[in-house]
């Protein structure tokens, strides 16, 4: 049997209110209602507040919908302006259908982004949803750029050694020295999105509004949303950073890639008062890992 989360009464399966408290009891997410009769106690107390913020994703699944349509003019554009296929339509037609079937795998995996951020905003498996003072999501921010650029800089360095032994390699095997400039060629290339990545993610947080919404599937901090069901994706932990101020929650996730699998982490601060939540909340999530 169900109970309401506010008092503990009784609840039937349909139940959309509370009869004891009037408690809205779509606002729970299944999960929640761990209230032990027995004890009068919860296993797991979480946040009801409210989240209110536009599905991102559904803005991007619009873009490449436009995107798709212009795409597919460009393969009948030849014909139409009677382009010679020898001329360039061929070229044209061929990159246009590329990135037509680009343009739908996109498209999938942000619809099925959407849908799970309809259903996270919704209300469903909502863990906790924190606000802050400005200074705490100043230092915040601070804290995740810092720790943006020591992953990418890592990173950077691991591709470009990887760069130049290969060059080397194919030096010695083919004995043209155009190889080994054609491979370091490729670390000022890694070098951009490595540079750039960690002060876009700032940019994006710095405007963002200062708040953060948890869930099992997934963390929306400020503007940017994590995700980790669908599409191979896994939560793998669930660490509390208390060394540093505001503590920080991350949750390190990751998924397949045609390389193996990329790790992500979604770091969340910590308000102030809202420290015996978060571990709450870490518990909960690790215990769901099994």
């Amino acid at each position: 049997m169900k109970y309401c989360n506010q008092c503990g009464n009784p609840l039937k399966s349909n139940a959309r209110f509370c009869g004891s408290c009037g408690a809205t009891i779509n606002q729970f997410p299944e999960s929640q209602n761990n209230y032990s009769p027995e004890s009068g106690t919860f296993a797991a107390s979480f946040t009801t507040d409210s989240f209110v913020m536009k599905n991102s994703q559904r803005r991007i699944v619009r873009l490449w919908i436009i995107l798709m349509f212009v795409f597919i003019f460009l393969i009948f554009l030849p014909s139409i302006i009677g382009l010679d296929g020898m001329d360039g339509g061929f070229a044209l037609g061929f990159v246009s259908f590329f990135m037509v079937i680009m343009s739908l795998v996109v498209i999938l995996i942000y619809r099925s982004r959407a849908k799970q951020l309809d259903r996270i905003l919704a209300g469903e498996g909502r863990l906790a949803v924190w606000k802050y003072a400005p200074d705490e999501w100043e230092r915040f921010i601070n804290i995740d750029f810092e720790e943006e650029k020591k992953t990418k800089k890592f990173l950077f360095f691991l591709i470009s050694g990887i760069c130049v032994v290969v060059g080397i390699i194919l030096l010695l095997v083919v004995k043209d020295i155009l190889i080994f400039f054609i491979s370091l060629a490729i670390i000022p290339v890694v070098a951009i999105p490595a540079f750039l990545a960690p002060r876009a993610r700032y940019s994006k947080l710095k405007n963002s509004e200062a708040k953060v919404l948890i869930s099992e599937k997934g963390v929306i901090v400020g503007r940017m949303f994590h995700l980790w069901v669908k599409l191979g994706a896994r939560l793998d932990q669930v660490v509390l950073v208390t060394n540093e101020y505001p503590p920080i929650l991350e949750f390190h996730y990751s998924m397949p890639t045609r390389n193996g699998r990329q790790e992500e982490v979604a770091r969340v601060p910590v308000p102030a008062g809202k420290m015996d939540e978060a571990e709450r909340v870490g518990e909960y999530l690790t215990k769901m890992l099994g």
